[in-house]
Order: structure tokens, then C-alpha cells, then sequence
């Protein structure tokens, strides 16, 4: 198991992420960390969408760092 601080192996991933406070969300494609051996992966083919990071979408509470990919 990997420990903070050491090196890993990054993959591609994909999601759907804010460019700037208007809300709206486009494909977006970034680096995450290889999956661990004690850990699972799991592709998501729905999800809801807390009420929460609407306000992160538009930086409501103005401390959303864009781009924002919500519920990560």
C-alpha cells in the first residue's frame, strides 16, 4: 500500500468538470493516482448531484477552485 509522499503511477480519467462559476459542465480529462492493492474500481454510469456542489458549481460560497469536477 502506498504511503503519502511516494511515488505512484497516474492514469487517465475522465469526468465532467465547472471551467468558471457559470455552472455549466463540459468533458474534462485529468491525471488520479493508480488504483491500490486493497482498493476496488468502479465505472459510474449514474450518479445524483447534491444540492451542495451546485453551490461549488458557481462558487456561492467563494472557495471553489475551477476546474471543478463536483462530488470528488
Amino acid at each position: 500500500m502506498q504511503r503519502l509522499g511516494e511515488k505512484y503511477q497516474s492514469v487517465e480519467a475522465f469526468g465532467w468538470a465547472a471551467r468558471d462559476s457559470s455552472g455549466h459542465l463540459s468533458p474534462f480529462v485529468f491525471s488520479r493516482r493508480e488504483t491500490g492493492e486493497e482498493e476496488v474500481r468502479v465505472k459510474v454510469l449514474y450518479c445524483g448531484v447534491c444540492h451542495s456542489d451546485l453551490h461549488c458549481l458557481k462558487n456561492e460560497w467563494h472557495s471553489s477552485i475551477y476546474p471543478l469536477v463536483p462530488g470528488e
